[in-house]
């Protein structure tokens, strides 16, 4: 009936993620450095009990499958950029 999907953006989907990720203390991390990046990835995992890095090179897309976070009717394209429009700048202050 209903073939069309629906993109769902980076940071709903970390959401998402990060809300099934809690219930086993758990939570999904950005890597802001270029050296973290290079030794953890983009994206790793880290313990809320003891503050250590439980998985790293983690994948956003195979994540959401992992712990159901996208519906049937939905996926991610991560090479698609989020849609929020450029913050402007008030030139009065």
């Amino acid at each position: 009936m209903n073939d069309f999907k629906v993109a769902v953006e980076t940071k709903e989907l970390v959401q998402r993620i990060n809300r099934v990720l809690t219930k086993g203390k758990h939570r999904l991390v950005k890597s802001r450095s270029e050296s973290d990046k290079s030794n953890l990835g983009d994206w790793y995992i880290v313990s809320t009990s003891t503050n250590a890095v439980t998985a790293w090179h983690s994948d956003l897309d195979e994540l959401a499958r992992e712990t159901a976070a996208l519906l049937p009717n939905e996926y991610f394209d991560a090479s698609r950029p989020d849609t929020k429009p450029p913050r402007e700048i008030d030139e009065r202050f």
